[in-house]
């Protein structure tokens, strides 16, 4: 009978641990979510820590915080896809280099819909509920 009751214990301290193990890795997802990919002190493409810069002189709005040179970058994109222009400011933002813009701006858009899925926000009130605990 001492095994059993011992089996048992193992049993729930290992439990404990899974638990302790999927608590961990909820907290990580969404430390990774709103730390770091939604930063608001660096610039969303390049990571360099945004200052106070003066952007007086925007001409495209832009869903995230960008450093001077990437939000040129990003007017330079716009203005080329807007206006189908194929003749770049700089000669090194060829056609590779709009892929790159238009990809990563694909991907931002899909990690807001995953921020704003079902599954995600359930993510949240779980770990809500946990720190309460």
């Amino acid at each position: 009978m001492a095994d059993v009751i011992e089996f048992g214990k193992k049993a729930q301290g290992l439990r404990a641990l899974q638990d302790n193990s999927v608590r961990q890795r909820k907290i990580e997802a969404l430390r990774k979510i709103f730390q770091c990919t939604r930063c608001m002190l660096k610039c969303a493409k390049c990571g360099i820590q945004l200052e106070s810069e003066k952007q007086d002189n925007i001409r495209y709005a832009s869903p995230y915080p960008f450093c001077l040179n990437c939000q040129e970058e990003y007017e330079e994109y716009r203005e080329r896809v807007e206006n189908n222009e194929k003749t770049p400011r700089y000669y090194w933002h060829n056609d590779a280099w709009m892929k790159v813009w238009e990809m990563w701006l694909e991907h931002q858009k899909l990690l807001d819909e995953y921020r704003k899925s079902k599954e995600f926000l359930q993510l949240l009130e779980e770990v809500e509920e946990l720190m309460k605990k």
